[in-house]
């Protein structure tokens, strides 16, 4: 699963410009401050009975969209899920429509992180 993610996300980040890297990488990196904060937690409150009377509601904190050059759309979005009573935080990922899981961001962030190398050749200084 994950090398399908590491060819999606290689993909992917070839069809964007310099700039829209730049934007990605910075909201990825916000989005990754608050996964960690909220991945695990829950929380109950009584404070919205009137959603808390729909049973189920969803409320879109933050929507990140990208476009490629080849067309290949990302959508992020930051879900607060509301059940009766009970909160929670979620991401849902989409590429092209299709669901992905969280790995996905991360893939993307690592490729992001790491610094690309260009390859060049060591003379040696020969003495006569």
């Amino acid at each position: 699963m994950t090398s399908d993610y590491d060819n999606l996300a290689q993909e992917f980040l070839a069809g964007l410009a310099p700039e829209e890297k730049t934007q990605l990488y910075n909201d990825l990196l916000a989005l990754e401050e608050v996964h960690k904060l909220n991945q695990h937690s829950t929380f109950y409150t009584f404070r919205n009975l009137k959603r808390a009377a729909h049973r189920h509601s969803e409320r879109r904190k933050r929507t990140f969209r990208y476009m490629n050059s080849h067309n290949t759309e990302l959508i992020i979005h930051q879900i607060h899920e509301q059940h009766f009573f009970k909160n929670n935080y979620c991401i849902h990922v989409y590429l092209n429509s299709k669901e992905c899981t969280y790995l996905f961001i991360d893939q993307l962030l690592s490729m992001l992180k790491t610094p690309k190398t260009t390859p060049f050749r060591v003379l040696q200084e020969i003495t006569v």
